[in-house]
């Protein structure tokens, strides 16, 4: 089966977040990859297609009921017998990684400035509604990267049932309803253009 390629092309600040803290200045960090370079973690980005097929349940698409299950797996989901394990769906995503010959490229000892520049942080504070000043103690560092196209491999799982012949085009024709990627994307950072590349 022909490989696929998802173009991840991020028009403004993102946040891949990590849950950890920088220290004093940054209250979280973003992901990187053992190379020192800003990913895309896969497991965000197939959440991500997930909503975007149910959604188009939800609407009653024609052709995506149970798909989001099928390819993707169930949910996992606590009852009174304690968690279910899901049953697993049929694509793997990988990380979304900036293209092979760049990275090697910046993974370079020499590249450390070019490495660092790929990273900002912005701050944010939350503002009291009764005095409309920033209240005490909340200003927040958090590290964000530079717009980048990135690169996320989809597989098929051979061990499981097959998807549908069309599952590519199902999943093309969701891809405009992922307008954003990473974490705070509700608060503008992230947003983002999905599109297929097909690997030769």
């Amino acid at each position: 089966m022909q490989a696929h390629n998802l173009k991840v092309a991020i028009v403004s600040y993102w946040h891949p977040g990590t849950g950890r803290s920088g220290g004093a200045v940054t209250d979280a960090m973003a992901y990187r990859g053992g190379d020192g370079l800003p990913r895309l973690p896969g497991r965000h980005l197939k959440g991500l297609l997930r909503e975007a097929l149910e959604r188009a349940e939800d609407w009653s698409w024609p052709g995506f009921e149970g798909l989001a299950a099928r390819l993707f797996g169930d949910r996992t989901e606590a009852d009174d017998r304690g968690t279910q394990f899901p049953r697993p769906g049929c694509l793997r995503v990988g990380d979304a990684t900036l293209g092979a010959e760049v990275a090697a490229w910046l993974a370079h000892v020499d590249q450390t400035a070019r490495r660092s520049s790929l990273f900002r942080t912005v701050h944010a504070t939350a503002i009291d509604h009764f005095t409309g000043t920033a209240a005490e103690k909340s200003l927040r560092g958090i590290e964000v990267v530079v717009p980048l196209d990135l690169m996320a491999p989809i597989s098929v799982i051979e061990r499981v049932d097959p998807p549908p012949r069309d599952w590519a085009e199902r999943l093309a024709e969701v891809l405009p309803l992922i307008v954003a990627v990473g974490a705070h994307r509700s608060r503008g950072l992230g947003r983002a253009t999905l599109s297929w590349e097909v690997a030769q």
